[in-house]
């Protein structure tokens, strides 16, 4: 669908009147240096991205998608364009700026406006990708419930409501170029036959279903005028003081710096510096909707070996959000302090009636931890794994950042992502030497099968049944599309990075910088990114990311290009 927009991409590396440095709006309006007193001047960040889109789309080649961008009067305003967020990068000292595009007041879906804002701002990067439409009605034929009637007859299934946020217009742009206005339904209850998971599969690999598969959360574009499923794609995935706790965790490790509450004579899981905050449910079934009150609550600061469970997802869930917000510069999931819930000791009667449930799931915003027993024969917690649960908090990081759509390349690239930053959180707290990566584990979930394997690997996807290249790409229905599938070729190609070594056999860059690199660059991709859009949007960041390194810049612009050569993304 996205080959159909019209793409604009500006970066003020690539502009030989920008010098590699930002762009002022003078710059626009032929305002002679020194004069920058009568530039126009913005009030918010908006404003600026307005003001620049304006002046850009207008230089561009005569094309409909930006001619409909700018089809006003009043072309200054690109009225066409909503804004969808406005967001600080702290990694990159810059804004990112999003807008939608819509026609008659109706958002285009696949459309993307990204505007790079420096702190005066001043532009710094554009990429666009806008459309013309044509031939599409603007009001429709059924309204929303039928649409919902449409699904529920296609998948069998009895919805409830309308979803989990109502019923919304939208144009939406079919793989034969033909435009359609659709209904978009927001994360229905409901999984059409041919997308629903074989016998014995689990999408992530692990041994036992998420509820994320069992009651799924599925996106639906309903045609307005005939009721037709036109495309579907899976969603899921005042400041008090800290009391200073300490534990044994499920591998045995004393962990001397976890944070809870001072209740009284007792102590609770629940660390309001981060918003960190862990439930018991005591074996309760996840299926029956339970009610959370009460945090793990201990009588004594040194936990011991009784609550090695509670232990493990309370420091794993402070680790991630530490990496977050020390590496990473983003305060949490959303980037906007939201609480980590984890929630241990679950069962999930739908596989089974417990006591063991191997599996570890981000659903409705909340980490839940199954059980599965060791050699031994006793019941582990799955919370013991960091690098998976740093997996699926990225999953709620890309839901609220760049939104990839869980379904074909972008929802490979949303568990390639996944993969990439759990792999990476894992080995920044259990390797000799972080930011040296000869040393890294590169499997995800180590140890979590019988045989003490992972469920991927980034060095070698293709031992664990994924592709390492484009040419055993898997097209298929199955699985969103394929998402845990093809996702071992970025992964291939992210571990290239990682690993990319100078002529003299030095690193190109330590694993601290890549990890930067590669987040920045996940953050600005569109919803329906392609994996060939990786590799643009990296050397993009690392254009801004190394601007006062300019010694450093082409070896790491060469490994963004070996790399991804290497696995056919070109």
């Amino acid at each position: 669908m996205s080959r159909h927009f019209d793409r604009m991409r500006y970066h003020i590396a690539d502009d030989p009147d920008a010098g590699g440095r930002p762009r002022p709006p003078g710059a626009f309006t032929g305002i002679a240096p020194g004069l920058e007193s009568v530039a126009p001047r913005f009030t918010s960040n908006e404003a600026a991205a307005r003001f620049y889109l304006d002046h850009k789309l207008a230089e561009e080649p005569e094309t409909a998608g930006f001619r409909a961008a700018l089809a006003t009067e009043s072309p200054a305003r690109v009225p066409d364009l909503t804004l969808r967020s406005s967001r600080q990068t702290p990694a990159s000292g810059t804004t990112l700026v999003r807008f939608d595009q819509t026609h008659a007041q109706i958002p285009i879906f696949g459309s993307d406006v990204l505007v790079e804002l420096d702190q005066s701002r001043e532009l710094v990067a554009m990429d666009a990708r806008l459309a013309e439409v044509s031939g599409a009605p603007d009001v429709p034929t059924l309204d929303a419930p039928a649409a919902v009637a449409a699904v529920a007859a296609a998948t069998g299934t009895a919805i409830e409501g309308a979803g989990s946020m109502p019923p919304a217009l939208t144009y939406y742009l079919d793989d034969a170029g033909t435009w359609h206005l659709a209904w978009h339904l927001h994360g229905l209850a409901a999984v059409l036959p041919e997308a629903r998971p074989g016998p014995g599969h689990t999408g992530h690999g692990m041994e036992d279903p998420s509820p994320r598969e069992l009651y799924p959360r599925v996106d639906y574009l309903v045609d307005a005028q005939d009721g037709a499923i036109l495309f579907y794609f899976g969603v899921t995935p005042t400041v008090d003081v800290p009391t200073k706790l300490r534990g044994v965790d499920e591998n045995g490790v004393h962990v001397d710096r976890i944070w809870g509450d001072k209740l009284g004579s007792g102590f609770a899981l629940r660390d309001r510096l981060r918003n960190i905050v862990t439930f018991d449910l005591a074996l309760g079934d996840l299926a029956e909707n339970p009610q959370l009150t009460d945090p793990v609550q201990v009588n004594d600061p040194d936990l011991g070996e009784k609550f090695k469970a509670a232990v493990s997802a309370h420091a794993n869930a402070t680790k991630v959000f530490d990496f977050y917000r020390g590496v990473l510069s983003r305060d949490s999931v959303d980037d906007q302090g939201m609480a980590l819930t984890s929630v241990i000791n679950c069962i999930f009667s739908p596989h089974g009636p417990g006591p063991e449930w191997k599996n570890a799931a981000w659903f409705d915003n909340r980490m839940w931890y199954g059980q599965m027993r060791n050699p031994a024969g006793v019941l582990v917690s799955t919370a013991r794994f960091l690098d998976v649960i740093g997996h699926e908090l990225t999953h709620g990081v890309i839901d609220t950042s760049s939104g990839l759509v869980y379904r074909n390349q972008s929802g490979a690239l949303n568990e390639s992502f996944a993969d990439i930053l759990g792999i990476t959180i894992s080995n920044w707290y259990e390797a000799e030497t972080p930011e040296n990566v000869a040393g890294w584990n590169w499997e995800l979930g180590r140890g979590w099968r019988p045989t003490g394997a992972g469920l991927r690997s980034l060095s070698d996807p293709v031992a664990f049944g994924q592709p390492a290249h484009m040419r055993d790409f898997v097209h298929t229905t199955a699985d969103n599309g394929g998402v845990h599938i093809n996702s071992g070729i970025p992964n291939k190609a992210a571990h290239l990075l990682f690993t990319a070594t100078t002529a003299q056999g030095t690193p190109v860059l330590d694993a601290r910088d890549w990890v930067v690199l590669l987040y920045l660059a996940m953050v600005r991709l569109s919803r329906l990114a392609l994996f060939t859009d990786v590799p643009v949007a990296l050397r993009d960041v690392a254009k801004v990311y190394l601007a006062g390194s300019p010694k450093q810049l082409d070896p790491v612009l060469a490994a963004i290009e070996s790399a991804y050569s290497a696995v056919g993304i070109e």
